[in-house]
């Protein structure tokens, strides 16, 4: 080969090696990176108690968290697993209806109980994954040994175990002296007064502190190490505002005062202190968007926003114009505010989804989005609408979504499919509701639509036959007497709720 042969070839060689590069490149710009997952979820938020909703409160003020909403979708059709905190959370965490594994009422503080041992938490499979994990703020899924957040897909975990917790400092307990094996099984004052723990371990807290600014410093705390570790993060920032006890700052109350005016609830009212308290996590959110956009995270971070049931209206909260509350299986109890915001997503700024969503789909959405792996084992009760969510079309047409609360001797059902709403107390009447028309299930057309009634009331009634040999793994607080009142009514009693229907399907 001559010299300029040579020269040739060596240039060639070299174009090649530069095209390649370039290529590869071009192939890396073209794929979004593994988004983080910020899941914020409050405790007892009502329906209309934030600005972006459709039917916002007048006498709310959350400009920074509308500001997130309105750079998102808006969900006005979200619903969680159960009217209660408790298994709610379970249902958000395990991607299933609680009451398939016993999880169908709030964990007793300091019981030993905890939720679903050995089943997977969608923690696990993001931590799985190589995702930097975090739990901030309550817990509520169990309190020892392998219940721990730690034991359950957490690398990080700051906040406390029990379902609430003081908002002062001044009555934290001292980290030194508290021992939690000391207090009975409920005792809800040492609950709510726990000292706040980072991961295995019982903190001292100074003195004028606020829980929601603590939260959120541990927030900016975890922000940083996950951007050390080079890994994209999960965490599940568990606010425990605006839950009882009512307690708010008061410049808080000062300030939302000053910001609305006339418009303020009433001077000394809980409703003051409620919208107060939502007026210091907006703060706080402020801060934590404030973090990831000097980071360069916001843009890759997906927020979701959601509250873990509806609003408890005789302890401040606004669900207009749903009807009932916390509790109930009306809509007021189970269909909650929400949120996604996801600047590198194809979702379209400021949309409004009005299909029906269940909180069951955020662990098949999230791992799809991750690239987890679910194991095959593994049981979900959601499916993957990451799709629908950035098209905004309906991830569930002609399909069911339901809640069932055990209530002394009945069962409070809802059931919802497409723009319909079915009910019953639990005492084996039925009524119908268009939500489309219809949001406070005023009007019952259960006698105009025999068939749809018929059709849903099978739906939920063949869901109970996975679960109804099985008897709840826990009741709650002794206090509350629920144990025996199962057994007193001989729980649950699915006979009275849906009538000949179900011992006859029962029965073959």
């Amino acid at each position: 080969m001559t010299r300029l042969a040579k020269q040739i070839s060596s240039l060639l060689f070299t174009l090649a090696i530069v095209a390649n590069i370039a290529y590869a490149n071009d192939k890396d710009k073209d794929k979004s990176p593994r988004p983080n997952i910020l899941l914020i979820v409050m405790d007892d938020l009502g329906y209309a108690d934030l600005g972006f909703m459709p039917h916002a409160a007048k006498d709310i003020y959350t400009p920074n968290i509308d500001k997130l909403a309105q750079g998102g979708t808006i969900f006005t059709s979200a619903y969680v697993t159960h009217p209660y905190c408790g298994p709610s959370r379970t249902g958000l965490m395990t991607g299933r209806m609680p009451h398939v594994f016993g999880a169908q009422y709030n964990l007793a503080a300091f019981s030993g109980y905890g939720v679903a041992e050995g089943e997977k938490f969608m923690s696990d499979v993001l931590q799985d994954a190589g995702y930097h994990t975090g739990i901030i703020g309550k817990w509520h899924l169990g309190e020892e040994g392998d219940f721990h957040p730690n034991e359950r897909g957490f690398d990080y975990f700051y906040g406390f175990l029990g379902g609430g917790h003081e908002y002062f400092s001044n009555t934290w307990l001292p980290a030194a002296t508290y021992k939690p094996e000391e207090y009975t099984m409920g005792s809800y004052g040492k609950d709510y007064n726990r000292p706040m723990m980072k991961n295995k371990e019982y903190l001292e807290s100074d003195k004028g502190l606020y829980v929601t600014d603590v939260l959120t410093d541990a927030t900016l705390e975890f922000l940083d190490e996950s951007k050390e570790s080079n890994e994209p993060f999960f965490l599940y920032l568990s606010y425990n505002a605006p839950h009882t006890p009512l307690q708010a700052k008061k410049s808080d109350i000062k300030g939302i005062q000053e910001k609305l005016g006339d418009n303020a609830a009433e001077k000394g009212s809980k409703r003051l202190t409620y919208t107060a308290m939502m007026y210091n996590v907006d703060y706080n959110i402020k801060r934590i968007v404030d973090k990831l956009e000097a980071s360069g995270e916001l843009d890759n971070t997906m927020i979701v926003f959601i509250s873990d049931n509806g609003g408890k209206t005789p302890a401040g909260a606004n669900n207009q114009p749903l009807k009932g509350k916390k509790g109930d299986a009306y809509e007021g109890g189970f269909r909650v505010p929400m949120f996604v915001h996801y600047p590198n997503s194809n979702m379209k700024k400021g949309d409004i989804n009005d299909h029906n969503f269940s909180s069951l789909d955020f662990f098949p959405t999230f791992a799809k989005l991750a690239g987890a792996e679910i194991p095959k084992s593994k049981v979900l009760d959601g499916k993957d609408v990451w799709e629908n969510i950035e098209k905004n079309t309906d991830p569930r047409k002609n399909e069911s979504i339901y809640v069932l609360r055990h209530f002394n001797a009945f069962n409070r059902t809802g059931v919802v499919r497409n723009n319909y709403k079915l009910y019953t107390s639990g005492d084996g009447k039925w009524s119908l509701f268009d939500l489309s028309k219809d949001m406070g299930e005023k009007n019952d057309i259960a006698s105009k639509n025999p068939k749809m009634v018929k059709l849903m009331k099978n739906v939920v009634n063949e869901w109970t036959y996975t679960w109804e040999e099985k008897r709840p793994e826990f009741f709650d607080a002794p206090s509350y007497n629920f144990e025996a009142k199962w057994k007193k009514f001989n729980m649950p009693n699915f006979e009275k709720t849906f009538g000949d229907i179900h011992k006859s399907k029962k029965s073959k």
